[in-house]
């Protein structure tokens, strides 16, 4: 009987442990939202020969006095047809942009955008660490044939230097993640 009462027991308290330590759902904590430069569209497939508008844009950042992008494409399957800023969130505290390339080189399927963001005496970088996408550049891009279309988005320092988040102390910041964009495209509307 002494060994019935001790298992019994035992399985008693194992089962406390295990569902005691449990929050079971109830841990409201939101996860903090990752650093993250994207590529997106409103679209996410296309004809040949479409033009499909997809913005640049950051979340997440907390800080941000430049940054350096690459979009590299297949030029078979995708053409850059317009590339535009889109100043409003990087001026919002003041500030005035200094574009540093803001290029495409559609020989080598490469679009390159490079800009400081410089606040004004009395403000501080523009930043914004919530989940809440704000726009940097827009690109108008063309579909040339059919099949899956990516545009890769690169912000490796080590390949350019030029690229990557910079804080406003110009020290590069890490952890960014990148989003690259896909369009389906069909060979007819």
């Amino acid at each position: 009987m002494h060994k019935k009462t001790s298992l019994i027991a035992f399985l008693v308290l194992s089962i406390a442990l295990v569902f005691g330590g449990c929050d079971c759902g109830t841990d409201t904590t939101e996860p903090e939202p990752e650093p993250t430069v994207l590529l997106t569209s409103e679209t996410s497939s296309a004809a040949v020969g479409e033009v499909v508008e997809a913005e640049l844009g950051v979340e997440a950042i907390g800080e941000l006095a430049a940054i350096g992008v690459t979009l590299s494409f297949d030029i078979y399957k995708l053409e850059v047809v317009q590339l535009s800023r889109e100043d409003e969130w990087l001026t919002s505290n003041g500030g005035t942009v200094q574009q540093m390339e803001f290029s495409t080189d559609e020989e080598n399927g490469i679009t390159k955008i490079v800009l400081a963001i410089f606040p004004r005496n009395d403000t501080t970088a523009v930043g914004d660490e919530t989940e809440i996408f704000h726009p940097i550049a827009l690109m108008r891009i063309r579909t040339l044939s059919a099949g899956d279309a990516t545009m890769t988005v690169s912000i490796d320092n080590t390949v350019d230097s030029d690229l990557g988040v910079f804080d406003a102390d110009a020290n590069l910041v890490s952890g960014i993640g990148t989003e690259n964009l896909t369009i389906s495209v069909s060979s007819s509307k």
